[in-house]
């Protein structure tokens, strides 16, 4: 255990307060480091770092131990005039209370049990406990491992299978140079390993643990959380990569050698657009259930001097908030809308039915011929078509084609693919 005195010291050389060190000069020194030096700096930093908190770890483990629930206000928390010993030591540490938490967890898991006489029993895990004491092992490594062998161990695992995963799973990230990530993985893989029994009742917790909750806000957006048992985070993440994948809106044709990226949208935007996407895929599918013998259907009221004159807002049923008129129009050629138009006096001059402007092998066929949307660099795959006029010669008006059915007419010379990046707008 390092001192006090020994650990202000290090803090104050870490810090540059030795030598008048100071942020410009750090800044250069580092400028000045070779590829192999500053990756070196960074190992052996972080070995620095393993050991610091290895250290933590062990000193929130006695304050857990003296902050056990039988000893009441004589508790160090409850001394300190705190309720746990996770805000006591966030005072302290200033960290946040999520971090202290899984210090004092595993502090506490690695320490054995207080017996009767005040005493305490053999360590649960002492493979560990050497190795994190050290400072070769991480304290994320060693958070995976300790949960994994305690998951054996409530399953009723013999202390010899306890003892052989927790030196197996120690001696694989060691040797084999684990991140955290990968120890954490390689502890699941040997947890089904020794306890095959315990796969059923393990994915019952997590079945009943799935939830999805969804309500707007006061601003308009919806938002929710969620959580899906793994079979469904396969699907929804197999359907989102195969959706935003580069491969799916066929060859990009660029001028020259410049090529742009014109999706300007995070990664979260992005994922928020892909499942919009399946969900109206899904819902127009021959398959799903009618309501009155239709599909899902969008409804959106809009006067017609708005949307002639691209304008003003239009309003979906069941949502306050309302949307713009470039927003109705591309739901006219994106989802299955049914639009009512409305007069200058309210009366209802059109209510149209719930269905797409082209139809899905007219989308194919623009699609195959432009290679994706003709946005300049977008890399979506278009959901739909616009119909293209020109005016004055030389202005293009980017349009939507009025409704179409297999017998319809329909030029594709006049038509384009766009995605719905809004692109179309």
């Amino acid at each position: 255990m390092i001192s006090t005195v020994r650990l202000t010291e290090i803090v104050a050389d870490l810090g540059g307060e030795r030598g008048g060190e100071r942020g410009g000069d750090h800044a250069s020194h580092m400028a000045s480091l070779t590829d192999d030096e500053l990756l070196e700096v960074v190992a052996v930093g972080e070995a620095v770092v393993r050991a610091m908190l290895a250290q933590q770890v062990r000193l929130a483990g006695e304050i857990s131990v003296r902050s056990r629930t039988e000893l009441g206000d004589e508790g160090l928390s409850r001394s300190q005039n705190f309720t746990s010993p996770v805000k006591l030591l966030a005072h302290v540490t200033g960290a946040s209370a999520r971090e202290c938490k899984s210090r004092l967890e595993l502090g506490r898991k690695l320490r054995g049990a207080v017996l009767l006489g005040g005493g305490e029993g053999p360590a649960p895990f002492p493979a560990v406990a050497r190795v994190l004491d050290e400072g070769v092992l991480g304290v994320e490594a060693a958070a995976a491992i300790v949960k994994q062998c305690g998951v054996l161990a409530d399953r009723g695992c013999s202390p010899e299978v306890l003892s052989l995963a927790e030196e197996t799973l120690v001696d694989q990230t060691i040797s084999c140079r684990l991140t955290a990530d990968e120890t954490f993985r390689a502890a699941i893989h040997l947890r089904e390993v020794l306890d095959p029994d315990g796969a059923e009742p393990r994915d019952e917790v997590l079945q009943m643990q799935r939830s999805l909750t969804i309500a707007q806000s006061s601003d308009g957006m919806y938002r929710g959380k969620f959580a899906l048992a793994p079979e469904q985070g396969g699907v929804w993440m197999s359907s989102i990569r195969a959706l935003q994948s580069p491969r799916v809106a066929g060859p990009r044709f660029v001028d020259g050698d410049e090529y742009v990226i014109a999706d300007g949208r995070t990664q979260a935007q992005k994922n928020a657009d892909t499942v919009t996407e399946l969900i109206a895929r899904a819902a127009g599918a021959d398959d799903m259930p009618r309501i009155n013998g239709a599909i899902a259907t969008v409804n959106v009221h809009i006067t017609l001097d708005d949307l002639e004159n691209g304008r003003g807002v239009g309003w979906i049923d069941g949502i306050d908030q309302p949307i713009p008129a470039s927003t109705v129009e591309q739901l006219r050629c994106t989802s299955p809308t049914a639009a009512t138009l409305f007069g200058d006096k309210g009366e209802v001059l059109y209510h149209g039915k719930a269905k797409r402007l082209f139809t899905a092998a007219q989308n194919r066929a623009l699609a195959a011929r432009d290679g994706g949307c003709v946005w300049p660099a977008a890399t979506d795959h278009p959901r739909s078509a616009k119909h293209i006029t020109r005016t004055n010669g030389f202005q293009t008006i980017i349009r939507p084609e009025e409704p179409t059915s297999t017998t319809a007419s329909f030029s594709a010379t006049s038509t384009i693919p766009i995605c719905t990046n809004r692109h179309g707008n």
